[in-house]
Parts: C-alpha cells; sequence; structure tokens
C-alpha cells in the first residue's frame, strides 16, 4: 500500500490518498478542490473518501470527487453534524460546498475499500463525531488522527460539538494501541510511541 500526503496550500488540513493497486485511491480529509486535479496527476481514481470529521478545513474538497464518483463515508455520530453551524464554514467565512454522506462507520467497524482494510475508531472530543481510522496491510498498522491528536499537541475543542474530557477519554482509548505511524490532520507525522512519551495531553 502506498500512502501519499497532499499538503495543504494556505489554511487547510492535510490530505492522504492510500492505494493498494496503483489505481483505486481511498483519500482522507480531502481538504480542497485541487486534490482532484492532484490524484488525476497521480493517475488514481477516488473511489472512497474517508472523513475524520466535517470541519471545513477537512471536507473542502469533497464535493468534486463524490461528482466523480467517489463514496463518502464518516463516524455515524459526525453525519448529523455535516451541514450545520458545526462545520465551521460559516464562522470562518467559507463558502460552503455540499456533499452528502453515502454510508457511516460504527466504532470498531471494519470495512475494506479499494482493497484497503480500514477501521474507525470513535475518538470524540474534537467535534462530537470525530473518528480516526486505522488501516492495516501485511500486519502494518497505521493510524490516521484527523483533529483528535497531533505531534505533541491535540486538536481545539473550543468550537461546536468540542468537548475536552471526551477527547482526553478518546486518548486513553488510542494510547492503549499498539506503536504505529500517526499521520495527523495538521503539521507532521510522529508515532504512538512519540505522543505517549512525550505529548502532555497523553503522558499522565
Amino acid at each position: 500500500m502506498q500512502i501519499i500526503k497532499i499538503a495543504p496550500r494556505g489554511f487547510g488540513s492535510n490530505t492522504y490518498v492510500l492505494t493498494a493497486d496503483g489505481k483505486r485511491a481511498v483519500v482522507i480529509d480531502p481538504a480542497q478542490n485541487r486534490v482532484e486535479s492532484e490524484l488525476i496527476k497521480l493517475g488514481l481514481q477516488a473511489e472512497y473518501v474517508l472523513l475524520t470529521h466535517c470541519h471545513f478545513d477537512h471536507v473542502g474538497g469533497v464535493a468534486p470527487l463524490q461528482q466523480a464518483g467517489a463514496k463518502v463515508l464518516c463516524g455515524e455520530a459526525e453525519k448529523p453534524l455535516i451541514g450545520t453551524a458545526a462545520d465551521l464554514f460559516d464562522f470562518f467565512g467559507s463558502p460552503r460546498t455540499a456533499y452528502a454522506v453515502d454510508s457511516t462507520f460504527l466504532d470498531g467497524e471494519t470495512k475494506t475499500l479499494a482493497g484497503i482494510s480500514v477501521t474507525a475508531l470513535f475518538t470524540p472530543g474534537h467535534t462530537a463525531g470525530s473518528v480516526c481510522y486505522l488501516i492495516e496491510e501485511n500486519k502494518e498498522k497505521y493510524l490516521f488522527t484527523g483533529d483528535t491528536l497531533f505531534a505533541g499537541t491535540i486538536g481545539r475543542t473550543d468550537f461546536p460539538t468540542g468537548d475536552l474530557g471526551e477527547l482526553r477519554r478518546s486518548l486513553k482509548k488510542l494510547a492503549l494501541l499498539e506503536d504505529m505511524p500517526v499521520y495527523a490532520g495538521h503539521e507532521e507525522e510522529t508515532t504512538l510511541e512519540t505522543e505517549r512519551k512525550t505529548n502532555p495531553f497523553m503522558v499522565e
């Protein structure tokens, strides 16, 4: 499996493109419209879009991918927040782009998408329905944390539906996992073991 990071231009989240066959792709948090053109350059067709949560800086590129045929998935508890004030489009004065959720994940549910095993872990706190995605291939595991966990810090909890107590409980849940690479919604990659040892929000 190949993991391709598309860094944002200006304000936006990291977008991650996963492909097992060099043709079909799973796209996590397509932040900007240019993600579609980047996929074309890579010769990849987005079959699925996974959202860690619905904040505007993570979903700006969803609509064109869905219009091109990709199915959009998110956590079950996040779906009701899409298209509401909780997505922060209005708060930041960004034009809202419409898209629909085709399917949702339950906590701990695993789906095979474009040949890739994806397990959703319910990790509320940044939003009420935030999830992290655990990807497993050939006994290797990778964690995509959105804005739940960053290198050295965590996401904000002062936006609508945010809750610091919930986020701390979610971090304890992640801390129980084995060590693996962590691909965060902003800034650089890290590892779960590094965060257990050095992140002040995970060190008890």
